[in-house]
């Protein structure tokens, strides 16, 4: 927690570093990126594979930033994670999705192919 996430957003990323590190997956947090973006979560599995997930506080959040994309080619998956009261068909069906029911809580995760 680095002050410059609300509340939410902290708790959001304290509960998908500890699922995914449950997993086995190796975390880092606010990782620069080539291109200059800085992916909220980065997730390496054992195998190598890349997991980027962007955390979204509220519905405001996700609108005002656009910048999803750029982080695609850094990735072997992207996921949003977001509270269980977050308005989910918003997010793009080529992302996968992590809900929180009440963070640091975990609810699970789905991945949504197109």
């Amino acid at each position: 927690f680095d002050r410059r996430q609300s509340p939410v957003a902290a708790e959001l990323q304290r509960g998908v570093c500890r699922r995914f590190r449950a997993e086995g997956l190796s975390v880092v947090t606010e990782l620069s990126l080539a291109n200059g973006r800085r992916a909220d979560v980065v997730a390496l599995s054992a195998g190598g594979d890349i997991t980027i997930i962007e955390i979204k506080s509220c519905l405001l959040d996700y609108q005002s930033d656009g910048k999803w994309q750029d982080y695609l080619p850094f990735c072997d998956r992207l996921y949003f994670a977001v509270a269980a009261d977050f308005p989910c068909e918003v997010i793009p069906v080529s992302a996968g999705l992590i809900l929180a029911a009440t963070a640091p809580s975990w609810c699970g995760s789905r991945w949504r192919s197109a």
